[in-house]
């Protein structure tokens, strides 16, 4: 079996290369296009499944957070619902100047942990809570994060914040006073020793 070889040279091989190389150029500029497009596509179900998660997610933070009182009290069947007051820490504009206007925008566990701090030597003042020479703003976490970062949320008009961390409200097992000028949003466990008060600075 005799196997032709065609040997292609000249200017006819030339012209085979430059049409090889067009036909290359067409292709990408054609495959371009279309692989922006794809790409395009792509990119924004990313961005709209992520966008619908996170507003999904907010609207379902929003409905927990809205505590919900049913009263049955109507002699004729009707069920009056009530939900409870809860106005949040928004940019740090929360009223603390009156001091029933501040228990009233605690939650249960915060309030209690208040009370506690009254009962170890803080003061329920008109105008607000002192507690050691400031005017302090009450936290309580009843637990450590997985990541030991604690978040702070907290007014303006405050000297300080008083955390309370793990154990009850009512006894807490460790308890920070932080001094305004050194407080964040964000802290770590280590940041927080150093504003420790121990058993021998509460006596």
């Amino acid at each position: 079996m005799k196997v032709k070889v065609y040997r292609v040279g000249g200017i006819t091989g030339i012209f085979l290369i430059f049409l090889i190389l067009l036909l290359l150029i067409i292709l990408a500029i054609v495959a371009l296009p279309i692989f922006l497009i794809l790409m395009a596509i792509f990119g924004g179900y990313i961005l709209l499944k992520y966008k619908i998660k996170s507003f999904f997610r907010k609207v379902w933070y929003n409905i927990r957070k809205k505590k919900i009182k049913i009263e049955d009290t109507s002699t004729n069947g009707e069920v009056k619902i009530n939900f409870a007051k809860r106005i949040e820490i928004e940019d740090g504009k929360i009223e603390t100047n009156n001091i029933n206007t501040l228990l009233d925008y605690l939650d249960e566990n915060t309030k209690s942990f208040a009370y506690y701090l009254k009962n170890i030597g803080a003061e329920f003042r008109d105008d607000g809570i002192y507690f050691k020479g400031y005017k302090i703003y009450p936290i309580f976490k009843k637990s450590y994060p997985i990541n030991e970062i604690i978040s702070l949320r907290y007014p303006e008009n405050i000297d300080a914040v008083v955390l309370g961390l793990k154990g009850e409200p009512y006894d807490p097992k460790f308890l920070y006073l932080i001094p305004k000028e050194f407080l964040k949003d964000r802290m770590s466990i280590s940041e927080l020793k150093r504003f420790e008060i121990g058993d021998m600075v509460l006596k």
